[in-house]
């Protein structure tokens, strides 16, 4: 399940979150299960390491519950079937997340086996929580009662206590998040929320995935939702630093006049490039959009960024179609062409209907990834149901339009962002989705903000009821400048996100006419940002992400920062050396700028350096070697099966190299002339 890990500032939390809760999952979740079941147990039958770590990353939320479903089978009765699993399951863990989550649970269920009061104790509660998650899902989805979420919170408050007193924080963590959640804005109306206790369960929920050293989108969510709820005050800061520098400057933002509430229009786009957005994935380009995954005929799949999403059915192998109320019968069928098309939909119930659209497309036989020839015709077995969101909604605010397009695709118009895992992104990098708006007359979008600059006048812009209405309050902000300097190819588009106070506040930096752009004081940091060349087929283009260690700006009032990014480029890189030959490892090959800035996801421009050797200390190199690629993406092995998979393509592959044995080396990568970043050379390591 792909979820957000940006959670909207003002008080206000992704209904995300509760459907990451085990008993909260819709049947799409189950279905997603059993198709991760079933693709792992044959790769653990095989000792296919590579493919189970493939998808414990591409199934995070079902690995995660599957692991604690076999700890607990392993707990009561144990196999060396079970124990060859957890074997692959924790050095698999270990090499998709750097985490030693699987072996921590594998020790406490150990020591359950030998304490069977214990273990009847948690399964006790288990049971608990599952009746009581069942009351929240009746009240959460019938008459939203703050009393009935009192109740549920009371027994998810004993239930929390009881995991830990048996030291399964893991569980401990899932209630306290669900104690939360019963207090939060989300499900309760204006004056009922408690943001004390909401802090407080979710620091508790924070801790508890700490302690198992789970550190997934959920746990981010539950963090940074912490985090803003103790900066606003609904909690204990933690300790001061005597030694931390001066706090940056925060915005002086104060409201200079009544706010005023404004209902929008539905408007669909026309076709994906009707209007040009800061998005990664706005092009026809369609072999790289989102995916709904089908399967044969009778198969179904959800929009996973989507509430309450419809179902699409296969009711046959050319056909879709929408199954609104879930009842596995076609109630919109979706004529499959091989063209882009758009459809669109009710979504929401009572006064939150509202209307909804996406563009699809399917793939053909004869296509191209990343420049290579493939197959992405749907067949019997399978069928890729490419999506990009069409929906958005129209009002004026200020006597000026104002378009807001759900490009997060959550049905939401005005939410805000989410992190997803795409093929070609470095391990524990996301590239985040957001909803766009545009003002005026203009043919080019910007990012949906806390506060916008909408006629000459600054506005902090909150939506309501999935955006059916926009509530825009005029605003005295102090401000300065934002001025891009970039060496390299021009970014054609470049967000910058801001902190602390301004949190929720996301700026575009390109801007046409070359004109340094006004925002609120306060810190910022590189959200996201495109290079893009040629057009149709011949584009070529890639991700500008923020790594953990991208350098701040700081805007001061009245005062222009320059935020300088881009080159000198530099490759990072892992490798491992054995006996008599040294292995580059092809994923581990990534580019970064002069700001620590992450180049990712580069399409038709994958890079592929070469590779000097040297002993150490020396001050000269071999002759350098060239890092394979994949080239033919119907290669097939011995037995038939397909050598490489699309994600293979966005990187070099594993490339070994002869060294003299015995002897200390270093490397160097080199690409002299990538098609789009130019010259790009590591460090010697």
């Amino acid at each position: 399940m792909k979820l957000s890990i940006l959670l909207a500032c003002l008080g206000s939390v992704s209904p995300a979150i509760a459907h990451a809760l085990p008993v909260l999952a819709a049947s799409s979740t189950e279905d997603r299960a059993a198709e991760f079941k079933g693709k792992l147990r044959p790769a653990i039958a095989i000792r296919n390491y590579d493919e189970v770590t493939k998808l414990l990353k591409s199934y995070q939320d079902e690995a995660v519950n599957y692991v604690d479903e076999l700890a607990a089978q392993m707990a009561s009765a144990n196999s060396d079937e079970i124990e060859r699993e957890f074997e692959m399951l924790t050095k698999c863990w270990k090499d998709a997340y750097k985490s030693d989550f699987v072996g921590k649970i594998y020790v406490y269920h150990s020591h359950l086996a030998t304490d069977p009061p214990k273990r009847k104790q948690r399964y006790a509660l288990i049971d608990q929580f599952r009746t009581t998650m069942a009351k929240f899902e009746a009240n959460r989805n019938g008459a939203k009662e703050g009393p009935a979420f009192e109740l549920c919170s009371a027994e998810f408050v004993a239930i929390t206590d009881g995991f830990e007193s048996i030291g399964d924080f893991f569980m401990a963590a899932r209630t306290a998040s669900a104690v939360a959640i019963c207090h939060d804005v989300t499900y309760r109306t204006k004056g009922e929320e408690d943001l004390k206790k909401t802090c407080e369960y979710y620091g508790r929920a924070t801790s508890g995935f700490e302690q198992v050293d789970l550190k997934h989108n959920f746990y981010q969510q539950c963090k940074q939702r912490w985090e803003w709820l103790v900066r606003e005050g609904f909690g204990a800061p933690p300790p001061a630093d005597p030694n931390a520098p001066a706090p940056p400057p925060q915005p002086k933002a104060e409201p200079a006049a009544a706010s005023v509430t404004v209902s929008t229009v539905f408007a669909a786009l026309k076709s994906v490039d009707e209007i040009a957005r800061p998005n990664y994935n706005a092009d026809d380009l369609y072999a790289i959009w989102p995916i709904v995954p089908l399967g044969a005929k009778g198969s179904s799949g959800v929009f996973q960024s989507l509430e309450k999403s419809p179902l699409l059915l296969r009711p046959d192998s050319s056909k879709v179609a929408l199954d609104f109320d879930r009842d596995g019968n076609a109630d919109k069928l979706i004529p499959i062409t091989g063209n882009s098309a758009v459809v669109d939909f009710e979504i929401g119930e009572g006064a939150e209907k509202r209307r909804w659209a996406f563009v699809f497309r399917t793939g053909i036989q004869q296509d191209v990834f990343q420049g290579l020839q493939t197959n992405l015709q749907p067949d019997d077995l399978q069928m890729r149901f490419y999506v990009l969101n069409a929906g958005s909604v129209t009002t004026t605010v200020n006597g000026t339009a104002l378009r807001v397009l759900d490009d997060n695709m959550d049905g939401i118009y005005g939410s805000a962002p989410k992190p997803y895992s795409y093929g070609g992104l470095s391990e524990g990098i996301y590239q985040p989705e957001y909803d766009c708006m545009v003002v005026g007359g203009l043919k080019r979008a910007r990012p949906w903000s806390k506060y916008a600059e909408i006629g000459g006048s600054w506005y902090q812009l909150e939506a309501h009821k999935g955006g059916l209405q926009i509530t825009a309050t005029p605003m005295t902000l102090d401000t300065g400048t934002l001025k891009l300097d970039f060496k390299g190819p021009a970014p054609t588009w470049l967000v910058l996100k801001g902190t602390d106070k301004l949190e929720g506040c996301y700026f575009d930096l390109v801007d046409p006419s070359k004109k340094s752009l006004a925002v609120p004081v306060g810190t910022y940091e590189l959200f996201a940002g495109e290079l893009r060349q040629g057009k149709k087929a011949q584009t070529i283009k890639c991700l500008i992400l923020p790594g953990s260690d991208t350098r701040k700006w700081t805007v001061k009032t009245g005062e222009e920062t320059v935020v300088a990014l881009g080159g000198p480029f530099k490759f990072e890189f892992a490798f491992e050396a054995e006996g008599e030959a040294v292995t580059v490892k092809g994923r581990s090959v990534g580019v970064l700028g002069s700001a620590r800035e992450r180049y990712e996801r580069l399409w038709n421009c994958v890079p592929r350096p070469e590779v000097s050797i040297r002993k150490a200390g020396a001050k000269k190199g071999g002759k350098p070697e060239r890092m394979g690629i994949v080239m033919d993406l119907l290669e097939r092995n011995e037995d038939g099966s397909y050598k490489y998979t699309e994600m293979d393509t966005w990187r070099p592959v594993d490339s070994a190299f002869k060294i003299p044995k015995g002897e200390a080396i270093e490397l160097q990568l080199v690409e002299k002339k990538n098609k789009l970043l130019g010259e790009i050379e590591s460090d010697w390591k």
